[in-house]
């Protein structure tokens, strides 16, 4: 993985992409919700052998799996609108 400096919303947009083409993969490919949650968690713990040897970004990215949770658990209790980038 390179790092890039790129602007938020520039990040954020291309990162919605990405998402898309992997939702859209998964829709091709007929992958069940309970499929694509292992893939997700699948990915998460390749990522976090990645990160073992950085502590500090493996943990800032902890946190922000622990406040995407969150945001969907209040969501739930909240009722409010799916995230951005779902389709």
């Amino acid at each position: 993985m390179t790092e890039e400096k790129i602007v938020p919303s520039e990040l954020s947009e291309r990162l919605c992409q990405i998402v898309n083409e992997i939702l859209a993969k998964f829709n091709d490919e007929n992958v069940t919700p309970s499929e694509a949650g292992t893939i997700v968690l699948a990915l998460i713990h390749r990522l976090m052998g990645v990160l073992q040897d950085n502590q500090e970004v493996q943990r800032a990215f902890v946190t922000s799996i622990i406040g995407v949770v969150n945001e969907h658990l209040l969501g739930i209790l909240e009722g409010s609108d799916s995230p951005t980038c779902q389709n």
